[in-house]
């Protein structure tokens, strides 16, 4: 009697286990995505089938690489060994398996009872812990199994569907790193040029600051830093939210011309890799930021080849490289390193390797993120251990409504916790005073490392109190030895700052930066700004999409045209210091029809804005 021979490793049925189980993961978070405000759900159909299928091929290709890898081990071996030791390259296809378990548990807890990882602190971390590894024990059995039965699996459509992807992942690719300069310029010696800090304070208005004029003294400090600095008297935002406003501070763009008009909007293509952090990096500088996750997030808004370290973490890790070296800055890069975040924060959070982060609490609730003395600290770390130029681009939360908080008590010293209420203007105050606290904190530690006059110290805002954009905001620049310290009257705007700082450092102005200097003089008295408020996600939709209004200041005066309602309003900016003649300035028709074409030439549809003239 013949021995019964033991069943043959099925090669097949490993391979097409760790592709489906790829594309599975690949499927469950691209609904994920496309199903909320996101960047992908922004896309047209066309492109996110292709994001689909681009990033369904990267994951099985890892997965496929990591099989074949421990799989090593066993091709040797015979028999019983090669039986156990198959179990180890199991590992790979039942890895991604439970990662994407873990993921749905986890977004259907937190959606439908507000419980998830992510809230999980503690000992309350061990049960998603011991749960994941359980399910990956169950998970390389069961795998491990079907290897060895001679059942044929679905190898063709399996193969087919890689096929597919294969494609997609070529089709996707936009231009890398390598390819797309900052600048087109050579980098110069790093030795000479001074660290650069940005401190942002959000949502500023310059009518809530003493150094603009407001009775109550909110900014003492910044009214002696005045007196060093270049202070724009009637600077504006280019758009009303904070994740735009510093892509248009970043780059040097208006927002029309990246399509960053609110979160999730992120730069696409070349816009990816054409900022300052970018210039200033090529030229030896270690650039920082200190932001927020998701909304001040360099890699949530998709700008590359910029910071080293975004909101405490290395940005050149060896996984998100290599996405880049494949996909470069296109919209299956920028989700496959979502996804690929995603599943990292929750691991190492379980695993009580790292704390995962609440980007929409930190927002909304000031008890629960990042405090801004944390930030003040991590600048005074930055600056004792620098080797080379600094970029720091800060972005401070103090003064983010509708709730605000503050060290001090100064003009709300009764209130408590309970009393609490939206966009309370004496709270406000106090959180504003709090800001211009740690900006002395900031300038003081500059003193101290005895860096303060090789440093460029520039202090702005987002937008205005409660997201507007028709009043004056912010705009201080202090130089090293106090160079240009003094005023400018004429209109200027956010993205004027990169241009201006690129012309004190002495590297010439690229092409695709929209602003003007105002290092050395007055920026042309009548010249137009303009700004955009971006539309609540609910009412995203053809032909205006993300844009609610359209806002063009000239002199003291404004435009606003409601493209969603088409309605024009008409107003002065309050407190304007550099009024122009009145009967010189356009009238409301001239400017609707100017604001009409300006949507036209960028490619909207019009047809409902023309032949009406709307209400002023």
């Amino acid at each position: 009697m013949s021995a019964v021979k033991p069943p043959r490793l099925n090669l097949n049925a490993l391979i097409v286990s760790t592709i489906l189980s790829a594309f599975f993961y690949a499927a469950m978070e691209w609904v994920f995505f496309v199903t909320k405000p996101s960047a992908l759900s922004l896309l047209a159909p066309f492109e996110k089938i292709r994001v689909l299928f681009a990033a369904g091929g990267a994951f099985a290709l890892a997965a496929l690489f990591a099989l074949f890898l421990l799989l090593v081990p066993a091709l040797p071996a015979r028999d019983a060994a090669r039986r156990r030791l198959v179990y180890l390259a199991c590992l790979a296809p039942a890895f991604v398996a439970s990662v994407n378990a873990l993921i749905l548990f986890d977004n259907f807890t937190y959606t439908v009872f507000k419980f998830g990882i992510v809230t999980a602190v503690g000992y309350w971390r061990i049960p998603y812990l011991v749960g994941f590894l359980a399910f990956l024990v169950w998970m390389m059995a069961r795998i491990h199994a079907r290897a060895y039965k001679r059942r044929k699996p679905a190898s063709l459509l399996t193969f087919g569907l890689l096929a597919v992807s294969l494609i997609a992942l070529l089709s996707a690719a936009s231009p890398a790193a390598g390819t797309v300069s900052a600048s087109g310029e050579s980098p110069a010696s790093a030795k000479t040029y001074p660290n650069v800090i940005i401190l942002g304070g959000d949502g500023l208005s310059a009518s809530y600051l003493s150094v603009y004029g407001s009775l109550k003294e909110t900014t003492p400090f910044l009214e002696k830093l005045a007196e060093e600095s270049l202070v724009a008297k009637n600077a504006f935002v280019n758009v009303s939210s904070t994740t735009a406003s510093t892509a248009s501070m970043l780059t040097g763009k208006y927002p029309m011309d990246v399509k960053v008009f609110r979160y999730p909007d992120s730069l696409m293509g070349t816009d990816s890799f054409e900022h300052l952090p970018g210039i200033l990096r090529s030229r030896g500088y270690q650039t920082v930021e200190i932001g927020t996750p998701d909304y001040v997030d360099a890699g949530a808004l998709n700008l590359l080849d910029g910071f080293e370290v975004v909101n405490n973490r290395a940005v050149d890790r060896a996984g998100a490289g290599l996405v880049r070296r494949i996909l470069g800055s296109a919209p299956s890069a920028q989700f496959v390193s979502a996804v690929l975040g995603r599943a990292e924060d929750r691991l190492l959070h379980i695993f009580f390797m790292w704390d995962m982060r609440n980007p929409i609490l930190e927002v909304n609730d000031p008890r629960s993120r990042m405090t801004d003395a944390q930030r003040v600290e991590q600048i005074g770390e930055l600056l004792e251990r620098r080797d080379r130029p600094l970029f720091i681009f800060a972005h401070f939360m103090d003064t983010h409504g509708p709730y605000f908080s503050s060290e001090l008590d100064t003009f709300s010293p009764d209130e408590t916790e309970e009393d609490e209420k939206e966009w309370d203007r004496d709270e406000y105050r106090d959180a504003i005073l709090s800001f211009d606290a740690n900006v002395e904190r900031i300038y003081r530690r500059l003193e101290e490392t005895g860096q303060l006059e090789n440093t460029i110290l520039v202090v702005y805002t987002d937008h205005g109190f409660m997201y507007t954009v028709t009043g004056r905001v912010p705009i201080l620049i202090r130089f090293p030895k106090q160079e240009h310290a003094g005023v400018r009257q004429n209109n200027l705007q956010v993205i004027d700052v990169p241009v201006t700082l690129l012309d004190y450092l002495g590297i010439p102005k690229p092409a695709w930066m929209s602003g003007l200097s105002f290092l050395d003089s007055e920026a042309p008295a009548r010249r137009e700004i303009v700004s955009l408020v971006g539309s609540s996600p609910k009412k995203i939709g053809p032909p205006f999409f993300q844009i609610k209004t359209v806002v063009f200041v000239v002199c003291q005066k404004y435009y606003a045209l409601n493209v969603q309602e088409n309605k024009l309003e008409t107003n002065m900016v309050a407190d304007h210091t550099a009024r122009c003649d009145p009967g010189s300035l356009p009238t409301g028709a001239e400017m609707r029809a100017e604001i009409v074409a300006y949507l036209k030439t960028h490619g909207y549809d019009v047809s409902s804005l023309e032949g009406a003239n709307g209400h002023e």
